[in-house]
């Protein structure tokens, strides 16, 4: 599996496991305080959303596909 990192500017940033793409993602969404999305695909052609960083650290996790995800952040920002 390959995933990317997809930056505000639409830059893309791949990687070969998905540890340092989360980790890449989570440092760019601090620094540039902005949501992170990250991709992936098994065949280099049809890219899946597999999750959104948040400026604040939390990680969005879901099935990307289907338009739900697994774990919702629990604080919320005021």
């Amino acid at each position: 599996m390959k995933f990317k990192v997809i930056l505000p500017d639409k830059t893309e940033i791949k990687f070969d496991d998905k540890d340092s793409a989360l980790r890449s993602a989570k440092e760019q969404a601090v620094r540039q305080n902005k949501v992170i999305a990250v991709h992936f695909t098994n065949d280099g052609f049809e890219w899946d959303q597999i999750a959104l960083i948040y400026p604040s650290g939390q990680v969005q996790e879901g099935t990307g596909g289907f338009g739900f995800f697994k774990k919702l952040p629990v604080g919320r920002r005021r």
